[in-house]
């Protein structure tokens, strides 16, 4: 009987420390993934912020009043240098929305026992990111054409202008009216 009662204290121990370590794994792995989530998340905020400040700057030049043509090669030569900056920052935001979208696929995640998976933030963000990715291309390709622009005869620019920018800058506002579309159908709470 004293070997019975050592047997089953052997076991009774056994399992508390099995259930001592899961206990231990599982709140390790709760803390390493809260502090790589707030890692994450000040990362995003900050690259978004950038993303916005190099924006709003493309905007304000791009929105400024221009009533000649050397107005715009100049706006669009100090957009140029901008573009590159708004890019690289567009990238890292992209890559920053993809790393959760990838680690939500793992099989071992804490976060999916008290947390909702925000699908739809990610979604609408894609689409955001998509449609910027998309004004910037358009944006790239307005600059190039002003500088080519630049280099015709005063007598040809108009036509040029006719032919090759304005149908850009109509892509780029109906770019810019589905951005800020978008935009608005985000909860405060998903943005």
């Amino acid at each position: 009987m004293d070997k019975e009662r050592q047997r089953r204290f052997t076991w009774i121990y056994a399992t508390g420390a099995v259930v001592l370590v899961l206990v231990t794994i599982f709140a390790v792995a709760f803390a390493v993934q809260e502090h790589n989530d707030r890692v994450l998340s000040e990362e995003l905020t900050e690259t978004a912020s950038e993303l916005q400040d190099t924006g709003a700057r493309i905007a304000n030049i791009r929105d400024a009043e221009m009533k000649s043509m050397d107005d715009y090669v100049r706006a669009f030569s100090e957009i140029g240098p901008l573009l590159d900056t708004y890019d690289r920052h567009l990238h890292r935001i992209t890559d920053l929305y993809n790393e959760p979208r990838e680690r939500d696929k793992k099989l071992l995640r804490v976060e999916r026992l008290y947390r909702k998976p925000r699908l739809t933030n990610w979604e609408s963000m894609s689409e955001i990111l998509d449609i910027t990715r998309a004004l910037s291309k358009v944006m790239r390709q307005e600059t190039s054409i002003i500088q080519n622009m630049a280099q015709l005869p005063e007598s040809e620019r108009m036509q040029f202008w006719h032919e090759h920018f304005l149908p850009l800058e109509a892509q780029e506002k109906g770019l810019r009216a589905r951005l800020l579309v978008v935009g608005q159908r985000m909860t405060p709470a998903e943005q």
